[in-house]
């Protein structure tokens, strides 16, 4: 930004100076040109600030304009040096801006082109021909090439100005229109690449061609209004194990590359019309991991069973919602579930509901005794006794919905755990902390701050490594009220519930079932260091964490996996049968 003021403010002392000290205004004119070039280099790395100034009424339209129009000024203000410079000027640029409209709106024109309704990966679509857009770099986008187009003109006026032949001037002119001119002929070339490629309605019959032939039994629709991924992601492992073919449906572009998976087929549809036209008749049950509005454009189709998976079983009031009751079913973990649909009395139907366990605990390891007795270690630079993982929620979507422990007490808890002999702190925040609101995230971020400056064996928890494997290297969990602290009870490990309440601990575990076995966290969170210590070294609530286990997960006889795997088969049977039957 300061760059960008500075090359505009250079501009503007060339005109105040042309008349009078006409070398000086070469030398600003000279700096002003070069700083621009390098700004717009700059700005179109860092999409936040270019974004910021297109909100600002600053695009890169309006930054080349006010640039060009200097530049003519200068050689006004000073006529009486660069009178032929003008005229000169004046005409070069009026090409210039009608070479760049052609341009822009061919480019414009390719991108439309190009813009499919749909898309796909992990998936073979023959008969689709799809060309990549000329340009690298800053001249891919469709406004911002020119920015810099009038360079050689505004080089040919300092040097004028600052003594050298008006004749740069005119070299300046030709050799801005010899570029102009060949980046308009490369976009009127791109432009006829692109009206080769396959239409938007022939993409969206090749991509449901290719499906029909896939024969998917199954997909998981996913659709936010935000761009987050790990929603669907908690899935993927689960549904790349399953024995059936099945797809992943997203509806927005910007949430396409964020799922995680290299062997299902992730599919964008964006119209909601080529919904139908897109899923084959072999798919006979669609998974929602998120409740949102969109939704129905899936579930108005007949022939499909539509079941609510949720990304997480917890306590928060969105896990129980009036919205479920448009699902054939809902699919949860155990009891406790069951009974929060029934207490919230939503409308669900108690025969709605079917208990399938939790899949993804698998890769949790449960373990009878502490880590302490045979995972103690050291990091060649420090060892360490007991570790505590630290995994807060994110703020919630309403008021009555705050669980998150980051602003009221977070960072209480890392002081007490960083001060605490032998204990080793991980500390991974939730991945969408911040996104409706901003305190949060500025604290999240002052949180990482502190456990990266007390350095190892303390780590903040990097996203490549999944909560999971963070459950595994932890001797005790510090969480909110979320499904973090219902998965970690399949390892069997004590755990901390933090409570943003004024509830009193018996009220709050009424409340909150899964905090019925948890060591409960009050207040500004000074308590923890006591509590640290009966985890530690007592675990006095290890039998009513027991009781939490088995009512918040169900029948565990069976491995996680398979109890979700005899749903999935079960329905899909019933399924075909009906379809069998109509048919």
């Amino acid at each position: 930004m300061a760059a960008l003021a500075a090359s505009l403010a250079a501009f503007f002392l060339a005109i105040a100076l042309s008349a009078t000290a006409v070398g000086a205004a070469g030398l600003l004119v000279l700096l002003g040109s070069v700083g621009s070039v390098a700004t717009e280099v700059v700005l179109w790395r860092r999409p936040v600030v270019w974004q910021a100034l297109r909100r600002l009424q600053l695009d890169s339209t309006m930054r080349a304009g006010l640039r060009d129009s200097m530049l003519l000024a200068v050689t006004a203000a000073a006529a009486t040096r660069a009178l032929d410079a003008f005229h000169t000027v004046a005409p070069t640029l009026a090409g210039l801006w009608a070479l760049r409209t052609v341009t822009v709106l061919l480019q414009r024109s390719s991108a439309e082109k190009r813009r499919l309704p749909v898309s796909w990966r992990n998936l073979d679509v023959p008969g689709v021909r799809l060309s990549r857009p000329w340009g690298v770099g800053a001249l891919a986008d469709v406004a911002t090439w020119p920015s810099s187009g009038s360079l050689p003109l505004a080089l040919g006026v300092a040097v004028s100005l600052l003594g050298a032949p008006s004749g740069w001037v005119q070299a300046g002119a030709v050799v801005s229109f010899v570029l102009a001119g060949a980046v308009a002929g490369l976009a009127l070339v791109d432009g006829l690449r692109a009206a080769r490629d396959t239409t938007a309605d022939a993409a969206v019959r090749a991509l449901a061609g290719a499906l029909e032939a896939y024969a998917p039994d199954l997909v998981l629709y996913y659709s936010r209004p935000e761009a987050v991924g790990y929603i669907a992601n908690v899935w993927m492992p689960t549904l790349e194990a399953l024995p059936h073919r099945t797809v992943v449906m997203v509806r927005e572009a910007y949430n396409e590359p964020l799922i995680q998976t290299d062997s299902i087929p992730v599919v964008r549809v964006s119209a909601a019309n080529d919904i139908e036209r897109v899923l084959p008749r072999s798919v006979h049950l669609a998974l929602y991991p998120s409740n949102v509005a969109k939704n129905n454009h899936l579930i108005r189709l007949p022939g499909i069973f539509d079941v609510f998976i949720g990304h997480g079983d917890s306590d928060k009031g969105g896990s129980a919602t009036v919205l479920t009751r448009i699902f054939d079913e809902a699919w949860v973990s155990g009891p406790a579930a069951r009974d929060r649909y029934r207490v919230a009395d939503v409308g669900v139907r108690d025969e709605q509901v079917r208990e399938v366990g939790r899949p993804q605990l698998r890769e949790i390891q449960r373990h009878e005794a502490p880590l302490t007795e045979s995972h103690a270690g050291h990091d060649e630079v420090s060892s360490w006794e007991y570790t505590v993982l630290y995994a807060p929620t994110r703020e919630g979507f309403f008021a009555s919905w705050e669980y998150s422990s980051v602003v009221s007490q977070g960072g209480v808890i890392l002081d007490t755990l960083l001060r605490t002999p032998g204990v080793r702190v991980l500390f991974k925040p939730h991945p969408g902390t911040g996104t409706d609101d901003p305190l949060f995230a500025e604290e999240v971020e002052q949180l990482r701050g502190i456990v990266r400056t007390a350095g190892p064996p303390h780590e903040v928890v990097s996203g490549v490594e999944g909560l999971y494997a963070a459950f595994n290297r932890a001797d005790l969990l510090v969480s909110d009220v979320s499904s973090v602290i219902t998965d970690f009870l399949a390892s069997g490990k004590p755990y901390v519930v933090t409570n943003p309440t004024s509830m009193a601990d018996a009220e709050f575990r009424a409340h909150f079932p899964s905090a019925q076995g948890a060591y409960i966290l009050s207040g500004d969170g000074s308590e923890l260091g006591r509590l640290l210590q009966d985890a530690w070294h007592r675990d006095s609530l290890s039998v009513a964490r027991a009781r939490t286990a088995a009512y918040l997960l169900g029948d565990t006889s069976q491995p996680p996996l398979e109890r979700f795997i005899d749903a999935v088969d079960t329905v899909l049977a019933l399924q075909r049968a009906d379809t069998a039957r109509r048919v």
